[in-house]
């Protein structure tokens, strides 16, 4: 019988590993990766350079994005309250508004994660590239809401389940655009890989947030390399674990 968690043959099997780079799906899941992550850690930080100022600029045009949006939201309900519009109407155009941010923010955050993988194996990066995944909106915002369904019954079931589940999925929306797998395909190949790693990877999560959250302490100074930093970082522990197709490593 099949594996319907195992990715596409042609795409990721391994007498492509000429083509592709890093780990694999398969060994992955089988827990045959050993992933060292305050060395992942040290990588990145030695990575960072040609990386820092493409990484910010994306994250800017990221921000604009929805800076934009929030302006267009606000003039529109002002207008609309001129009109004296019904206030139900106004909660209706505010869930709408909350549908289209989230929409606009997934393959954004996804494409910054990508050009960090592409830096990683030294290929060309473009922070134009955070407009690239727009494609993949769709499949993206279900997986989202199955991905958060799924979270918010696991907290409703003694919390803990919850709290395992916001991890161990963190990969699947990267593997959705990455290696086109389905959504159910994507939830349960992170969840799978992830398990086996589950500690240290909630560690590795954990130091990421101290370091950026004591960035606060230089006036947000040390963003400019901790934000960067920790992109590039949990880019890493992705193609350790999954490895990095070749059209995301095409030039």
């Amino acid at each position: 019988m099949n594996d319907i968690y195992a990715a596409p043959q042609a795409d990721l099997g391994r007498e492509e590993s000429s083509e592709r780079a890093g780990g694999s799906i398969e060994d992955a899941i089988a827990g045959n990766i050993e992933i060292g992550m305050l060395q992942t850690l040290g990588d990145a930080w030695r990575g960072l350079k040609g990386f820092k100022l493409k990484c910010h600029i994306a994250t800017l045009l990221y921000l604009l994005v929805f800076i934009g949006a929030g302006i267009a939201f606000a003039l529109l309900v002002a207008a609309l309250v001129a009109t004296g519009a019904d206030e139900q109407v106004l909660s209706i155009l505010g869930l709408v508004f909350q549908v289209v941010i989230t929409a606009l923010a997934l393959p954004m955050m996804l494409a910054i994660m990508i050009m960090a993988i592409r830096h990683e194996y030294k290929k060309p990066v473009s922070a134009g590239e955070v407009f690239r995944h727009f494609g993949a909106v769709p499949k993206l915002f279900f997986a989202y809401l199955l991905q958060t369904l799924l979270v918010m019954l696991g907290m409703i079931l003694l919390v803990l389940p919850g709290i395992y589940l916001m991890f161990a999925y963190i990969y699947a929306m990267p593997l959705i655009v990455e290696k086109n797998l389905s959504i159910w395909q994507a939830l349960e190949t992170s969840r799978k890989a992830i398990t086996r790693v589950w500690f240290r990877f909630f560690g590795f999560l954990w130091l990421l947030s101290l370091i950026n959250m004591l960035a606060v302490f230089t006036l947000g100074i040390a963003w400019i390399w901790t934000i960067p930093w920790s992109v590039l970082a949990f880019s890493m522990v992705y193609t350790r674990l999954f490895g990095a197709e070749a059209q995301t490593l095409a030039d």
